[in-house]
């Protein structure tokens, strides 16, 4: 025996923004998120990157979620420094140099990182069971 055929509900409709319409990013790199402004507070006073945080908020974000995988916090700052697109207007000398600032601060720490670490424990042999 066949079943009457379930009528089929419409699927359901999705809104897709078109790519070049997409806004490169979201609501809250418009201003310093809560991180950020703890992260700069921690900082020395000479080093709080003042002109980045008034003129690019989301970069600034971006360094603070990155401050503690100290790495990619390297590369992130040097990829800023250069223009790989060719086509970009750059940051201002006061903002370049605060970045210049922040990448070595976070290069020294770093070395001391990898000096501390290097220092306090001797090499040792696993042990023969």
């Amino acid at each position: 025996m066949q079943h009457p055929a379930r009528p089929t509900a419409p699927a359901p409709r999705v809104l897709v923004v078109p790519r070049y319409k997409r806004s490169g990013h979201g609501a809250l790199d418009d201003s310093l998120q809560r991180l950020t402004v703890l992260w700069m507070k921690s900082l020395p006073e000479a080093l709080r990157p003042q002109q980045c945080a008034r003129r690019h908020p989301r970069v600034l974000n971006h360094i603070a979620a990155l401050w503690a995988l100290p790495l990619r916090c390297i590369d992130y700052l040097d990829e800023l420094q250069t223009d790989r697109r060719g086509n970009r207007q750059g940051f201002g000398p006061g903002v370049a140099l605060e970045l210049q600032r922040l990448r070595a601060r976070r290069a020294a720490l770093v070395a001391a990182a990898r000096q501390m670490a290097a220092g306090d424990f001797p090499v040792t042999q696993p042990m023969a069971l």
